[in-house]
């Protein structure tokens, strides 16, 4: 094995290896996802059928080469999703299971009119 060839002070190998550290360190550099993002996914999560859900967001995951080449990691529409998705599902929650119920006046609750006082 032949030893790294000297450059300077530092060897070819040291500065192949900080540069390969700093490049990757840039590269998987993200912003945490807004809180409001982090419920949706722990809610959709917590229901039954999470695999249709972690399945689809993962397909709105979209990777693009970057003008340097490397890869760009885009969640804009994921998390859109996750949003939209736990909003409905909170709502169709909140509904009744009887949906089209009505309830029919009841003939003996006489409600006085407005002009009977």
């Amino acid at each position: 094995m032949s030893s790294p060839r000297r450059v300077g002070n530092h060897t070819e190998q040291h500065y192949t290896a900080a540069a390969s550290h700093q490049h990757a360190h840039t590269r998987l550099t993200r912003a945490a996802p807004h809180p409001d993002v982090v419920a949706a996914a722990e809610f959709l999560l917590a229901e039954p059928d999470a695999y249709l859900y972690r399945r689809r967001y993962l397909e709105l995951i979209t990777h693009t080469p970057g003008p340097d080449g490397t890869t760009l990691t885009d969640y804009t529409a994921a998390e859109k999703y996750l949003l939209i998705t736990a909003a409905r599902r909170r709502k169709t929650l909140q509904r009744p299971a009887t949906l089209y119920a009505v309830q029919a006046p009841d003939p003996d609750d006489d409600v006085p009119a407005f002009g009977d006082r």
